[in-house]
């Protein structure tokens, strides 16, 4: 293992670990750091400024239209948008894997009609998808009859198992190619099982590919969030707190997130990039480092457990090597006679 993959595979799982200790660590440091400020006021008690403020009247990065640190928001929330990512992808790997297996070993006709089924889900926008499911539910939770945690709970597996049916299916074909290979008609020629396969190959195989496609899924989750916000679908549900110092004044809702996830922060502040780019500004670096930081762990993986153990797999496309497929062979015949 080379020190620059090291460095590449250690910065970003520092940088990510950090950042979840951080938003553990706001709740309990300040408890009261989503609390409504309605205007700021100068020594001699004059009001000097309202919400949304600005980065110099609230530092480091301003506040929301609430009056609320907009930083400490972020960093409460930010334990939501990266369980929630690691959780979907955590789903669709378990899922599809499960899937792909089925779908690999399925006749094939019947093959193709999942092929087809799975690659239209491809042309489909995921978002418009999960957001026309969740809608009712939307409209449920704002009723206060489902719990923002629940309701989280739901949002998660229906983000996740949308994308089942294209991820198993290109699991699934990979692992045809792979069931192509001369070593594993051997194996079936000596007569072994379609378990036996699964587990002495099949399962192997996959396992290493697995935690390079797991990161990989992380940041299309992440991305996946972000255009659930543009649609006002917040993880844990949006909340509505009216904005009116008095009755007589008119009615000014002001929606914000329940879980403070960054997702619903950038889309609930887009009409106020102009005025305030902050609002807009700090979530979308947050998001931006934190996909970074996903697919550099994702490159690293990759180059230490796929590029690094098989070297000549670039240099020669072909049936995997005589000698490993001899190897593998004694030991099927061995495990065979015993």
């Amino acid at each position: 293992m080379s020190k620059t993959i090291i460095i590449k595979l250690g910065l970003p799982i520092l940088f990510l670990a950090g950042l979840l200790i951080t938003s553990f660590l706001v709740p309990v440091v300040n408890p009261g750091y989503d609390e409504v400020v309605d205007y700021l006021k100068d020594e001699n008690g004059k009001i000097i400024a309202a919400p949304p403020f600005t980065p110099s009247e609230m530092p480091p990065a301003g506040s929301d239209r609430l009056g609320r640190n907009l930083l400490l928001l972020l960093l409460a929330g930010a334990k939501f948008t990266i369980f929630a990512a690691l959780t979907v992808a955590l789903l669709r790997i378990a899922a599809g894997f499960l899937f792909a297996v089925i779908y690999s070993f399925l006749p094939n006709r019947l093959g193709r009609f999942f092929k087809n089924l799975g690659e239209s889900f491809q042309y489909i926008p995921l978002a418009i998808i999960v957001f026309a499911l969740l809608v009712p539910l939307e409209h449920i939770f704002q009723e206060d009859y489902l719990t923002s945690t629940n309701y989280f709970v739901i949002q998660l597996f229906a983000i996740a198992f949308i994308t089942i049916p294209s991820l198993a299916v290109y699991l699934g074909e990979e692992m045809k190619l792979f069931m192509k290979q001369e070593f594993i008609d051997v194996s079936r020629t000596m007569g072994a099982s379609r378990f036996h396969i699964f587990r002495r190959h099949l399962l192997p195989q996959f396992r290493r590919n697995s935690i390079v496609l797991f990161s990989e899924q992380v940041s299309q989750a992440l991305a996946l969030f972000i255009q659930l916000g543009i649609l006002l679908m917040a993880l844990g549900g949006l909340k509505i707190a009216d904005f009116a110092f008095s009755g007589l004044d008119p009615s000014n809702p002001v929606y914000f997130s329940h879980t403070n996830e960054w997702a619903a922060t950038i889309s609930i502040n887009i009409n106020q990039i102009f005025i305030t780019p902050t609002l807009v500004v700090v979530p979308l670096i947050l998001f931006a480092l934190t996909i970074l930081c996903f697919n550099s762990i994702s490159s690293s993986l990759r180059k230490l457990l796929i590029e690094e153990d098989f070297p000549e797999a670039e240099k020669v496309k072909g049936p995997v090597d005589k000698p490993a497929s001899a190897a593998v062979l004694r030991e099927d015949l061995f495990t065979m006679k015993h």
